[in-house]
């Protein structure tokens, strides 16, 4: 039995049909959408979108008839890549490396595809316990559960950001809180009307 199935969680994959599931409760807490620059990207350079709104690239991670332009990050998609954070590490190293390329031969055709390496996948399921993807290997557990800490904490850049996010989880844990963010009606309303605001230039504000 894996530490999934311990936790009495049920996964189902989208295989592309759709299911009806009947439930009192729907929590949706999951899904991931590029940011809004990527539209303003695409309309200007005809480079067309994938369904979560990151830029279709080549495969040397730059824009399609702009080859002087490079999308790396959560902004590209290439090859049905998934919007995670080990694939939006790759294509910034390789297109530093077609930069340089170019930089020494004078040419600025396209570079070599970039070659995506899988080296596994993590995540924390509870309270220390992880399960983990390496392969076709798969595992779980306390030791996965803290293997996903230290390399959270290893990928994350400068050390004051690595400090902040051990005393958040460290205050957590003792705690035993959890951050939430909720967005209710109300501040809806209260932040559309202040966007659509401006001042009355004939209004006397003084006190």
């Amino acid at each position: 039995m894996t530490d999934i199935d311990q936790r009495g969680i049920e996964v189902r994959c989208s295989d592309g049909v759709t299911r009806r599931y009947d439930a009192r409760t729907v929590v949706w807490a999951a899904g991931v959408r590029a940011a809004p620059i990527e539209q303003t990207l695409a309309e200007q350079s005809g480079a067309p979108l994938d369904p979560s709104g990151r830029v279709v690239v080549e495969p040397d991670c730059s824009l399609p008839g702009h080859p002087e332009v490079f999308v790396v990050g959560d902004l590209m998609s290439l090859g049905g890549l998934a919007g995670v954070a080990e694939v939006a590490m790759h294509p910034g190293p390789h297109a530093a490396r077609v930069i340089l390329s170019r930089q020494r031969t004078g040419r600025d055709g396209p570079g070599p595809p970039l070659r995506y390496r899988d080296l596994g996948s993590m995540a924390t399921i509870a309270r220390f316990r992880g399960v983990a993807r390496i392969g076709p290997v798969r595992f779980g557990g306390f030791a996965v559960w803290l293997a996903w800490l230290v390399v959270h904490l290893t990928f994350l850049t400068e050390f004051k950001n690595r400090l902040t996010a051990l005393l958040h989880w460290t205050i957590s844990f003792l705690g035993r809180g959890r951050a939430e963010r909720t967005i209710t009606e109300q501040q809806v309303v209260a932040r559309l009307a202040i966007a659509g605001w401006e001042p009355d230039p004939t209004q006397d504000r003084t006190p």
